[in-house]
């Protein structure tokens, strides 16, 4: 075992400080390959992924109103998109980092910005009411930057809509799952630490539930409270 590898056990077993993306990847730029070239997956080539994301979007947005705009963030080869237009929603968009799976969501007739999470200038301030964020933000390089964007466009209670790989322990996939140790998905407490995450950005929970159809996951719905300042930078 590397020495690197033995200290990022350590640091864990530890716990002695907390631990984001920076410590797992060396600079924005790789992280930004990493997740272009590396981890590129479709969804909609794996049936069992594409109806584990079609069950979440039915369940979560049964009650969101078909009127309004809504987010999908990471929207990948528009699995969840086509979920939601399957629905009655009409005013639906994208945003994807990888241009490849952009183009396929465009090809099934899906409007979608290539766009890094992390800064979404492009939309206006409350433009959506809901936002759907599934088996993304656990791939940021700051979950906390990306949650204070979700929530900048989110409508005064605007809800979001979260899955998360969970438990998601140890050093495995931590390349690709830049953000667990931020998020906390890699602490089997019951999701608490992963829920007070969103909760001290400005979210209400509304509801919080483990399902295991496609993998171990954390599914939640929240809604967007207090405003929050302009996000901060990157390094």
């Amino acid at each position: 075992m590397s020495l690197q590898r033995l200290a990022r056990k350590i640091r864990l077993f530890l716990r002695a400080s907390p631990r984001n993306a920076r410590d797992v990847v060396p600079s924005y730029e790789e992280y930004l390959r990493l997740q272009r070239d590396e981890f590129l997956s479709h969804e909609s080539e794996v049936e069992l992924w594409a109806a584990g994301q079609r069950r979440f979007v039915k369940t979560a947005f049964s009650d969101v109103s078909r009127d309004g705009e809504v987010l999908d963030c990471g929207s990948g080869d528009g699995v969840g998109l086509d979920a939601l237009r399957s629905m009655g929603f009409q005013k639906i968009v994208g945003v994807e980092l990888s241009p490849l799976k952009a183009a396929r969501a465009r090809g099934l007739g899906h409007r979608v910005e290539e766009r890094d999470m992390h800064e979404l200038s492009v939309f206006k301030d409350g433009a959506f009411q809901a936002i759907l964020c599934s088996h993304t933000l656990e791939h940021s390089y700051d979950a906390g930057r990306v949650l204070k964007e979700l929530h900048r466009l989110l409508s005064p209670g605007g809800t979001l809509h979260v899955v998360l790989p969970y438990p998601d322990p140890g050093p495995r996939n931590e390349l690709a799952h830049t953000a667990k140790y931020e998020l906390g998905t890699d602490r089997d407490d019951g999701a608490d630490c992963t829920t007070r995450f969103f909760l001290e950005r400005g979210f209400e929970l509304l509801s919080r539930r483990f399902d295991r159809f496609r993998e171990p996951e954390l599914w939640l719905s929240l809604r967007s409270s207090l405003r929050h300042g302009a996000g901060f930078g990157i390094s």
